[in-house]
Formats: C-alpha cells, structure tokens, sequence
C-alpha cells in the first residue's frame, strides 16, 4: 500500500438505494427480501468538482431466519426468481444436495457489479467488498456473490448495453449541466463483446474472487465469502494511517 492508493480509497464511497416493502406486491412473502442498488464514486472535494462515477453495483438480502418465524421455506420464494442466474444456481446447489442455504439466518447476495476501466486495477472492488463486510458485519450473515462474465449473463447484458443510462454532473454548484451516457459506451464494455471465450472469461473472474477471498461452492458461478483478506486488508490500511499521523503530527 502507498500514500497514492490510500488517498484514492479514502475518497471512494458508496450511495445505495434500497427497495423494501412490508407487504407482498406480486409474490407470496417476498416482502423478507429487500433489494439494493448503488453508485460508487470518487468525490473530489478539494477540487471543487461533482463526484466522478466509479461503478454500479447490486444485491439483495433474504431474510431467512425471519421467514422460519412464519413456518414459510423461503425456497419456494426464490424458485419464482429462478429466471436470474444467481438464484437458479442457488436452488440448483440445493437440488444436488450441494449446500442447503435454508439454514441461513441472512443471506447478502452479491449479483451486479461494473467498474470503469480507470479503476479496475486499483482495489476499488476490495474497497466495495470491504463496505459491505462492514455493512453486514454479524455471525448470522452468509454473503454469496455471483461471477459470471457479463457476455453470459443475459440480464446483466440487456441491462448494461441496452437500458442503463450514467448520469455525469460537470458542474459542482450549478443547477444545471447534466449529461446522460449510454453505461456500454461510459464502462467501455462494447470490447468485451469480442472476448468469448468461456473459460477465459471465467477463469479471470475467478481469479479475481479468490483474491476477494471468495470461495467457489462446486462448479457453480456462487462464490462464499470469508473475511480474512478484508480483515487483513483493513488491518494494514489502520497500520497505513498510524504512520502517517505519525509523520504528519508526530504521533
């Protein structure tokens, strides 16, 4: 870690949305899940100027242990998302008698994130896992995430080349000054419809998870995570700002 990496993660942050409900709208007790979407941004204060777009991310959370109060097998919820690849591999790991998730208190699955090239190779994805780790911090949560290239991901691809829309703000204090777009062309991703070999595909973003310290559950695209190497990471970032403070104020 240097000063340079440090000054970029201090400035990264996390906006998300959640989408909850107490009630059920279209399907039988599907007010225990709640689903998050977020932005993550390099605020730029110093300068003067509005946040730059670093990324998009979403998941959801299955309230399980809640959903048992009620005697109801939150399986049979989630066979009606079996269309979304996270969860049909879900139920398929259970059908196989692989891992039955059922037993879980709260399940964080982690199902979408897209970073701009600029920041790929920068652990801002290790900033987002450690945000969320700290955000769900408990022994009663399981966090699972989904790797599985984009090419081969039909939701994601529809929604990242054909709907989703990046909002840039260029002036700080302005009312005005907006300008909208397209999320293939500001994530530079019109170049990965060229790489589609499977296997290459794959084996990069599984490389990648187990740097995250995900583990992958069968030959599936699930991935379970652990928290060492955030917990070291974290450690070595604390150890980072003691010295600097050391440097900086003599203590």
């Amino acid at each position: 870690m240097n000063d340079s990496e440090y000054t970029l993660w201090s400035r990264i942050t996390f906006r998300t949305t959640e989408y909850a409900k107490n009630f059920d709208l279209i399907n039988k007790h599907e007010s225990f899940i709640s689903e998050y979407t977020g932005t993550i941004s390099e605020i730029n204060i110093s300068e003067q100027l509005p946040p730059t777009v670093v990324g998009e991310y979403g998941y959801s959370i299955w309230n399980i242990g809640l959903a048992k109060e009620f005697k109801f097998d939150i399986s049979k919820l989630m066979k009606k998302y079996r269309f979304e690849d996270g969860y049909s591999e879900i139920l398929k790991l259970k059908s196989d008698g692989v891992h039955d998730f059922s037993k879980i208190k709260t399940l964080v699955i982690l199902h979408q994130l897209v970073l701009h090239p600029n920041y790929k190779k920068k652990e801002v994805v290790q900033e987002f896992i450690e945000h969320i780790y700290r955000a769900y911090y408990s022994d009663d949560v399981t966090i699972l995430a989904l790797f599985k290239p984009i090419q081969d991901n039909e939701i994601d691809y529809d929604y990242f080349y054909n709907h989703n829309i990046v909002r840039i703000k260029k002036d700080l204090f302005g009312p005005d000054g907006y300008t909208d777009i397209k999320a293939s062309d500001y994530y530079q991703l019109n170049d990965l419809k060229l790489k589609t070999d499977l296997e290459t595909n794959e084996l990069k973003l599984f490389s990648l998870a187990s740097k995250l310290g995900f583990s992958r559950i069968a030959d599936s695209h699930m991935f379970v995570f652990s928290s060492d190497r955030i917990i070291n990471r974290m450690k070595n970032k604390f150890e980072h700002v003691a010295e600097l403070n050391k440097i900086t104020h003599g203590k």
